[in-house]
């Protein structure tokens, strides 16, 4: 493994649990009736396949990922997001839905993948979930950034993403760190619906990410 690879291979378990962000994506996909397979952009260990179920065909893409295929469950692939046609090349059949949850912070060019799971890996009337940190809290507040973080996002940077990408924003939910029962309810009392946005005060209550929930139109 390369030093990035090692880096990565060692700070990735401290993610493997089942936290609000992820409680709040699987809900969602279950919510959608025609959601049978899932790729997972930043799968880690694939934490978030079992909270879909075996009923879900789910495929997991991370830099911490497994360079040739097996037959463990969840199938993670190896993907490195900053070799745009590595990442292509992995795309050879589009998916009912797609994550890109905890990853485009830590990407040199955040707006080719988005671009490229929007347009490749999601099939036309598909669901695409993006998080990103709202860095305005971090900047508030003196919480820990983590110190591989390359991009510093505000709502409006996601929503202009999506919108150039030809997708849909149904619905943007604030989210709060955790994986408390009572994170993932205010999530669902404050989301705003399309392009509403949320007033620009909201990290004061402690918002330090959102979770986007929008779709390819067909």
């Amino acid at each position: 493994m390369n030093q990035k690879e090692t880096y990565w291979h060692n700070e990735a378990p401290k993610y493997h649990w089942a936290h609000s962000r992820l409680k709040l994506i699987a809900e969602t996909i279950r919510g959608d009736a025609s959601a049978k397979s899932v790729l997972d952009i930043g799968a880690g260990s694939g934490t978030l396949a079992p909270l879909l179920g075996r009923g879900v065909r789910y495929l997991g893409l991370d830099i911490t990922g497994r360079k040739e295929p097996d037959d463990a469950w969840p199938p993670i692939r190896f993907c490195d997001f900053d070799d745009a046609d590595s990442f292509s090349a992995l795309l050879d059949q589009p998916f009912d839905a797609v994550v890109i949850s905890g990853v485009l912070e830590y990407l040199k060019d955040w707006r080719g993948i988005l671009r490229l799971a929007a347009t490749k890996a999601v099939k036309p009337g598909g669901l695409l979930l993006v998080s990103a940190i709202y860095f305005r809290f971090y900047e508030t507040f003196p919480m820990k950034r983590h110190p591989a973080w390359i991009n510093r996002f505000a709502p409006a940077d996601i929503r202009a993403a999506l919108a150039d990408n030809d997708l849909h924003l149904d619905v943007t939910c604030p989210m709060w760190a955790g994986g408390y029962p009572w994170t993932t309810t205010l999530s669902r009392a404050f989301a705003r619906r399309g392009e509403s946005a949320h007033p620009k005060w909201i990290h004061w209550i402690g918002v330090n990410q959102f979770l986007f929930v929008c779709h390819r139109e067909k």
